[in-house]
């Protein structure tokens, strides 16, 4: 059997990956949640260890369910971890990813799919300061839409797809650059349709998922609503317009050799992302409860840094006012402590 293939992070899309992954036959090897805590293990163990994702864009919106191991990090007994997908909350991945840095070395492979941008660079900073002793790093992107009915309980409301590339280093080979064994596994997936792209071209699609999240993700949050209600208002066209016009103008002021890149040219044009983002948001994910809805709902902190707010951080470094984002991103902030501070 191969190396188990662990996943940080139980929430929406890292319970999505983890059922998929278990679910094809032809995978022979083990899928390992992570989770944070004794306590939370208990819990999963005492629901028989299934989660169970709902298909509600399947007619009857069937339901699937998976039985997985689970471990915590205090029960974790392995020389080394070779195969981890990470899908934690960006404002949280320092932190939960600390607990499991002993088991993980330069020939590790992590999977990174969250929302937002600038996280592996974080880690860069403060984790992996030496390159050759840096895991094989790997960026992905989904445009699935799915969120939590309860506790290990989740709804596929979105059918999306999953973009993944390898992160550049400049102390390994370009012979490494392929997919590794753990990629492949996920473009086993019918469901997940994944895909495998020079870093490149992913730089564009996450700039391309980054303005669609500003838009629905903040905005659903403030408002309370799920993505279909924004539908067929102009005042939240005209919202939109504006949030992607910084967005974008931002993208090709900060990002080295973007405004080179005719896919970028091409991909990042505002009416564009204007269309896509009412096509995505209101018809492919309608139903959807976005993930910083959900998180204002639980009384959580969101990502919001890591979407809206990078795009302020990165405007700031250029003196480009970024103000619609700056609002948006407050807004989220004080939605978020109001929630909070309600019984």
């Amino acid at each position: 059997m191969n190396s188990p293939i662990y996943i940080l992070g139980a929430g929406s899309i890292g319970s999505l990956l983890a059922c998929e992954l278990a679910s094809i036959p032809s995978i022979r090897r083990d899928i390992v949640l992570l989770l944070r805590n004794q306590t939370r293990a208990e819990q999963f163990r005492a629901k028989q260890s299934l989660m169970t994702i709902e298909r509600n864009f399947e007619q009857g919106s069937p339901q699937y369910q998976t039985k997985l191991e689970a471990k915590y990090p205090a029960e974790l007994n392995v020389d080394t971890i070779e195969n981890l997908i990470v899908t934690t909350k960006t404002v949280h991945t320092e932190k939960a990813l600390s607990n499991y840095l002993p088991f993980l070395n330069e020939k590790s492979n992590i999977l990174f799919v969250q929302n937002g941008l600038g996280v592996i660079e974080h880690l860069k900073r403060v984790i992996w300061t030496n390159e050759s002793k840096t895991p094989n790093l790997y960026q992905g992107i989904t445009t699935h839409g799915c969120f939590q009915r309860q506790d290990f309980h989740f709804v596929h409301a979105g059918l999306g797809n999953l973009k993944i590339a390898k992160v550049p280093s400049v102390d390994k080979s370009s012979s490494t650059d392929g997919a590794c064994s753990m990629v492949e596994e996920l473009m086993k997936s019918k469901t997940l349709n994944t895909s495998y792209l020079p870093y490149d071209e992913l730089i564009v699609s996450q700039c391309e998922k980054l303005a669609v999240n500003a838009c629905m993700n903040p905005n659903t949050a403030i408002l309370d609503c799920l993505n279909r209600e924004l539908s067929n208002i102009e005042a939240v066209k005209l919202l939109f317009k504006n949030i992607i016009t910084e967005c974008v103008d931002v993208f090709f002021r900060c990002i080295p050799n973007l405004s080179e890149n005719e896919m970028a040219r091409r991909t990042l044009d505002i009416p564009r992302l204007l269309e896509l983002v009412m096509y995505t948001g209101f018809e492919v994910c309608g139903n959807n409860s976005s993930s910083m809805r959900q998180d204002t709902l639980y009384k959580r902190d969101t990502e919001i840094d890591s979407i809206n707010g990078w795009i302020v951080k990165l405007a700031d470094e250029v003196g480009y006012p970024a103000n619609v984002n700056k609002t948006i991103t407050l807004l989220v902030k004080a939605r978020t402590q109001i929630n909070q501070r309600r019984t």
